[in-house]
């Protein structure tokens, strides 16, 4: 028992740097959801059942957009498929891989920077200390959100609706950050761009649908330029 709880705390430790950043980037989405019309229940349910940033923002994006609910659930899915291939190389390291229970939470709960805290552990990891990582960041991406609605209430309407920039700004960071490691992102990048200007100014497609083929038009490119080992499968 002592054993285990010495585990929570130090995934609560080390968890801890990613409360505070998930904590700051959801109070922007906390006031996205308020300036979307969501209710406060509603606006906190997406974060308790999503747990997944960069895939909430463009949610809340194509909403506002205008955007069909199929489309929406299938940008959503294309954007965090990623957590697939991450959870399946975390139960590598898990110290009881064949639990249904913890491979569920941690299924759940990883994140981009879940996942690159455990997978710097250099040993097996326990489930008591999956738990302790993944709902100490799990807690602050909320519980941002509850604080961010509610601070739509005093705060000027223009600030609010400058929340709406945030997704511009994540959507950035990700991409310099992709470039940075190799420069066949910005072309993959630029071919979905560049397919959703023609859908939306040329052929007059609406914007949600527009999205969804350049996103999945990127996807097929993508797979057909990058190798196994840039993809990160090898």
């Amino acid at each position: 028992m002592g054993n285990g709880i010495k585990e929570v705390r130090e995934g609560i430790h080390d968890g801890f740097p990613i409360f505070i950043g998930y904590f700051t980037t959801a109070l922007a989405f906390g006031l996205l959801t308020r300036t979307s019309g969501f209710t406060f229940v509603e606006g906190v349910l997406v974060s308790i059942t999503n747990f997944a940033g960069s895939g909430q923002f463009l949610m809340m994006n194509l909403y506002n957009a205008g955007t069909f609910l199929l489309g929406i659930a299938i940008s959503v899915f294309f954007i965090n498929s990623r957590y697939i291939f991450m959870a399946a190389s975390l139960s590598g390291k898990l110290r009881n891989p064949s639990s249904v229970p913890g491979r569920i939470m941690t299924g759940f709960g990883t994140t981009d920077e879940v996942f690159a805290v455990a997978s710097f552990k250099g040993v097996k990891l326990p489930y008591t200390y999956m738990a302790g990582l993944i709902f100490t960041s799990y807690a602050g991406w909320v519980s941002g959100t509850a604080v961010g609605y509610v601070a739509g209430t005093f705060l000027p309407d223009v600030v609010q609706k400058a929340a709406v920039i945030t997704v511009y700004a994540m959507f950035a960071s990700l991409l310099g950050g992709e470039v940075r490691k190799n420069v066949k992102a910005l072309l993959t990048a630029s071919v979905s761009a560049l397919i959703n200007t023609i859908l939306i100014l040329v052929i007059g497609v609406s914007t949600g649908l527009s999205f969804l083929i350049s996103l999945i038009a990127a996807t097929i490119f993508g797979a057909v330029i990058y190798t196994d080992k840039e993809a990160g499968i090898e």
